[in-house]
């Protein structure tokens, strides 16, 4: 149940006078005559500065188009862009800026249920600065695109496809000369003592330490009950055994991939990224947001240790902690402590794990892609792997190394970038030699991008085998593996090709094109659902409640099981995060558990129920359930 704080127009104040505002007459009868308004309810709000719309519940996105006014066309110069939002709802929505020339600029605005806001956007991250996710006072935004020309701006478009009805209050758009700050327009607190979100309610809201404790408790019962999943003792198939290497390696057979584990069980990565305690949220400017803080706040704070601290004690909390995600991971059939998970899961380990690796990333770079044609690089990613590795080359739980995550550097232009530079490197020369001897064409160009991703890819791996010949090297975890096929086919220098996949189920079409590319098994680094419940925003895959989410779950894991390429699939994420945000804003409803350490139990029974079929499934004994997530 939600308590509704919808607060009316009136809060919504002028940022700025009219005469020193272009954008005064955004929102003015006149104007809004000629927006083009599709599948949801616009209300004018009567002052001329603002308006109500009013989404439904629908597969199709609702879309107001407005034009902007002749005298606000150029926002080149712009110092911020700011408006006064209000929503009933955490659905984000899309804010889109459109040009004369029919480019677009996409905003994806996370509010706070019932917190009307100042948003700003400054106008260093409109014309030049990427802004990616980032964390204001009482919203989030998100915009990973390449910039466009913003000297005709034509129209700003609001989109929105919730779930459910949602209210969204918007008024007051202004362009100023300087940077002007956002603002939170109500008073606090929203969250309480243990990082719930004050105005809602829902079943199992913790009111009391006491009560808290018992909950604890209940689990700890429930955690005595034996589970048997028919694992090995790294959680591989003990029905099929093949070559035993003493550390984990892949097979293919009978034209289906497999992980093998050290005692040559055949293994399917079930796994949980980011199993770790620290789970850290912004207090420094937001402090009216909270009633009552963790001893030792300051800039930041974290919830979910102190709640954790009450269950685990301080004197021996990590060891306690590290022992209850053990039995916990056991008796939920996961066999794979995944990536971002705390360094402690790997010391003396009882469930296998991967690490992720911070390897060439030190020195000059572009967008994160490295000079990779000087001594300075290769140099530094041997000493890199050396220290990062060498300690894990006679571990048998380690799975492998991800060598990377979500990188940008294809999608950005990197060949212009480094040729533009002004400082002369070995790998702006390697290029200008190489477009000089093939021309500069679209096809020279595929090739020249393919054979700068093999000399990097082909280089880190060299280093880490030096460092430790034993282990699998997993590579980097692609966002979608959208990139370039230029850049996908050099991924084959790698033992498996990994990707983050935020859909409902891996696409079984993209999954054969990456696998022709490569030849290479494949692992699934991310994927992960959430509803809008508890003051969270519902993630990037959004389903009906909590009952779907682990529908969902069952649905992906089973569907990408199926599939003969794919060797694993790991869930993002352990914790959910907390309700105001972690480093860059985002705070999703997408966790096993919550922040007062407690599980989801909806969760648990369809992980349960998957892990204990997925062996079968993937060898092909079992077909993968049918049953889709409800998502409205």
């Amino acid at each position: 149940m939600r308590i509704l704080l919808l607060v009316p127009l009136v809060v919504l104040s002028s940022c700025a006078p009219a005469s020193d505002n272009p954008l005064a007459g955004l929102l003015s009868p006149e104007n809004l005559e000629n927006a083009e308004v599709n599948g949801v309810n616009m209300t004018p709000g009567g002052d001329g500065t603002s308006m109500v719309l009013r989404f439904s519940s629908s597969e199709a996105p609702g879309t107001i188009v407005i034009p902007v006014p002749e005298i606000a066309r150029d926002w080149s110069q712009t110092g911020t862009f700011t408006f006064e939002a209000a929503s009933n709802s955490t659905i984000r929505y899309n804010l889109t800026i459109r040009n004369a020339g029919g480019e677009t600029f996409r905003y994806r605005v996370h509010p706070f249920a019932d917190v009307p806001v100042k948003v700003s956007i400054p106008g260093r991250f409109l014309t030049h600065e990427y802004m990616n996710n980032r964390q204001f006072k009482g919203y989030w935004l998100s915009n990973w695109a390449n910039h466009i020309d913003l000297t005709q701006v034509k129209s700003l478009e609001i989109q929105m496809a919730p779930n459910q009805q949602v209210t969204l209050q918007l008024g007051n758009f202004a362009l100023t000369n300087e940077e002007v700050d956002d603002e939170i327009l109500a008073d606090g607190p929203m969250v309480d003592e243990f990082g719930q979100w004050i105005a809602m309610d829902w079943p199992g809201k913790i009111s009391s330490a006491k009560e808290l404790k018992e909950v604890w408790a209940r689990e700890d019962e429930a955690l005595e009950e034996p589970q048997d999943f028919g694992f090995s003792r790294y959680g591989g198939w003990k029905t099929r055994k093949e070559t035993a290497t003493g550390f984990f390696h892949t097979a293919e057979i009978d034209d289906r991939w497999w992980l093998v584990d050290p005692d040559g069980y055949l293994f399917y990565s079930a796994g949980i990224d980011c199993v770790r305690y620290l789970s850290s949220t912004r207090v420094a400017g937001r402090e009216k947001l909270f009633a009552e803080l963790p001893p030792g706040s300051a800039e930041r704070t974290d919830f979910y240790k102190a709640n954790a601290t009450l269950r685990y004690g301080e004197k021996s909390f990590v060891a306690n902690w590290k022992e209850k995600q053990s039995r916990r991971l056991q008796s939920w059939g996961f066999n794979t402590v995944a990536n971002w998970s705390d360094p402690a899961t790997w010391e003396n380990p009882t469930v296998p794990f991967v690490v992720n690796l911070n390897i060439g990333r030190s020195g000059k770079n572009w967008h994160r892609f490295p000079d990779v044609y000087s001594e300075e690089f290769l140099e530094a990613i041997e000493a890199e792997a050396a220290a990062q590795c060498g300690k894990f080359r006679d571990e048998p739980f380690l799975i492998g190394y991800f060598t990377g995550n979500e990188e940008r550097w294809p999608h950005r232009h990197f060949i212009d970038l480094i040729l533009q530079d002004s400082e002369p490197t070995a790998t702006q020369q390697f290029i200008k030699d190489f477009l000089e001897k093939n021309g500069d064409t679209p096809e020279s160009r595929d090739s020249l991008t393919e054979t700068l991703s093999r000399r990097y890819f082909q280089s880190v791996v060299d280093a880490i085998r030096k460092a430790d010949p034993n282990h699998l090297i997993l590579g980097i975890r692609w966002a979608g593996g959208r990139a370039s096929d230029a850049v996908m086919k050099a991924n084959d220098v790698f033992d498996v090709f990994s990707l983050n996949f935020y859909r409902f189920q891996p696409s079984s079409e993209q999954i054969q094109h990456l696998h022709d590319l490569t030849g290479r098994p494949i692992m699934i680094g991310e994927f992960h659902f959430g509803a809008v419940d508890r003051g969270y925003a519902p993630a990037l895959v959004l389903v009906k409640d909590q009952r779907e989410r682990g529908v969902a779950y069952q649905f992906y894991v089973e569907q990408a099981a199926a599939m003969p390429a794919i060797v694993g699939t790991h869930y993002f994420q352990f914790v959910e995060q907390p309700v105001t945000g972690r480093f860059d804003g985002e705070n999703y409803n997408f966790g096993f558990v919550n922040q007062l350490d407690i599980p989801y139990p909806e969760m648990l029974d369809f992980a349960r129920a998957t892990h204990s079929r997925v062996y079968g499934i993937h060898s092909g004994e079992l077909e993968p359930t049918e049953t889709r997530a409800e998502v409205r």
